[in-house]
């Protein structure tokens, strides 16, 4: 009896010692705190000086904590993302307006596209990865047969590992903003010149290279080469021209490219290249086919012939014609434009220069 007594004695003393009869220092709630040592409204303890963790004053603290602008709505890693996506298409649209010619925007499309793809794997790679060591239900071919399957651990731990997602997202930005903005690649540029001097006619270098190794006849023999060289029969060239006049107007080619050798040049008073001539294939046969002024030639080509061509002299023209000029060895080759060959005379119509090919070696 004794021991029930004492201990009745301190509960009354411990209820007498906590503050029932005054309000929540925390909260300031009247209501009585009976034998605890903590308010029952907000969880205050005296004798820690704080809360216990209410279930009340978490709801609380959450109300309080709700985002009141558009601002503090979006997440940290929400406005990262928007960021990266925004710059990756702003890319694509300076990609568009920057390059001045196909070519280069065939290069940037495909440069952008590449990178795109790289850091799009490099995310799905590494989701794939975290989603087969978290679970058996995912194997080697995951990755491929359930694509949006596998990120489902990286998205239920959002906003853990968000950077993932920025480089997937980003990544594919970039691949479709490269073809549906940047729009440059296109299928047949893959064999325009990149700036690799083409080929003249196959058949005319390997026949010129291989019949002056075999003779010592210099020129003569070279030109003989030239001459066998199929460039075409008539049969073939009236069936093309009969094909091109049955033709509408506007769909008949206006200019034809040929591929031609230079075979000498004249000179102004001061020394300078004034036009050069050249030699083209025509049934069968390597005639002269006009001349180019070389006011008509770019600069960087006149200024490398300028240098080039003295160096080439031979005394006696490669193709037989009556005029005078400094005549060249057979080694540079050129394609020009041109309607065709003139019908009084066997001339190429108003040749223009189009590009330098690849020069013929003799060695």
């Amino acid at each position: 009896m004794s021991d029930m007594s004492h201990s009745n004695s301190l509960l009354l003393q411990e209820a007498n010692k906590s503050p029932s009869h005054s309000s929540c220092p925390e909260c300031g709630t009247d209501e009585p705190w009976g034998l605890s040592s903590w308010c029952p409204q907000c969880g205050f303890y005296p004798k820690l000086g704080k809360c216990v963790g209410q279930s009340n004053v978490q709801q609380e603290t959450e109300t309080k904590a709700q985002p009141q602008t558009i601002w503090e709505l979006i997440p940290e890693w929400g406005w990262i993302l928007a960021i990266g996506t925004i710059a990756a298409i702003g890319l694509s649209v300076g990609g568009r307006f920057y390059c001045s010619d196909a070519s280069e925007l065939c290069l940037w499309t495909l440069t952008q596209a590449t990178i795109g793809l790289v850091l799009f794997l490099i995310g799905h790679v590494i989701v794939y990865l975290n989603a087969v060591s978290k679970s058996f239900e995912f194997g080697m071919m995951s990755i491929f047969l359930t694509p949006l399957k596998i990120w489902g651990p990286t998205i239920r731990r959002f906003p853990a590992g968000a950077w993932k997602l920025d480089m997937a997202i980003w990544g594919l930005t970039l691949l479709v903003g490269a073809f549906a903005i940047v729009g440059g690649f296109e299928f047949d540029s893959l064999f325009k010149d990149w700036g690799v001097r083409k080929r003249a006619n196959v058949n005319l270098v390997a026949t010129v290279v291989d019949r002056a190794k075999e003779a010592d006849g210099g020129a003569e023999n070279l030109e003989d080469a030239l001459n066998d060289f199929a460039g075409g029969s008539e049969e073939e060239k009236a069936k093309a021209k009969k094909v091109a006049a049955s033709l509408p107007v506007e769909a008949a080619p206006k200019l034809i490219e040929f591929d031609c050798l230079l075979v000498g040049y004249t000179t102004l008073s001061n020394g300078k290249i004034d036009t050069v001539l050249l030699a083209a294939s025509h049934n069968k046969q390597l005639v002269y086919a006009g001349t180019i002024y070389a006011s008509d030639v770019p600069e960087e080509v006149r200024k490398a012939w300028q240098a080039q061509l003295p160096s080439l002299k031979q005394s006696t023209p490669f193709v037989k014609m009556n005029r005078s000029a400094t005549w060249l060895k057979p080694k540079i080759t050129l394609k020009v434009a041109s309607k065709g060959w003139g019908e009084t005379n066997l001339r190429l119509i108003k040749p223009q220069f189009v590009s330098l090919l690849q020069e013929i070696s003799l060695d």
